[in-house]
């Protein structure tokens, strides 16, 4: 459950920045899956010597979010993350969105 108190209001968003190895979005994916966290969208960009990785995901108490990170953060490749959430509004805006990374 978020703190605004009801589940899935909110979508958790992880920005990752890691080096070029071939296989460190598959090793960044695996704290998510051990967390049960419903991943919902993932954006890949390279950047010179590194690569930005923005995953958003759902079902992501703030206790699983430190989890996550911690997990992420043991990881060689990873050299930085950022982390913030995206809330869904109710009623009829349903297509405005609220996010930051912190």
């Amino acid at each position: 459950m978020d703190e605004s108190g009801k589940p899935g209001d909110r979508q958790r968003l992880f920005l990752i920045e890691t080096g070029h190895e071939a296989d460190s979005l598959i090793r960044i994916l695996r704290p998510f899956a051990t967390q049960e966290a419903q991943i919902i969208g993932i954006r890949l960009d390279r950047q010179g010597e590194g690569q930005s990785i923005l995953i958003e995901a759902r079902g992501v108490s703030d206790e699983r979010a430190a989890v996550i990170a911690r997990q992420l953060e043991a990881l060689v490749s990873v050299r930085s993350i950022g982390l913030g959430w995206k809330s869904m509004p109710t009623g009829d805006c349903s297509d405005r969105r609220e996010a930051t990374i912190g």
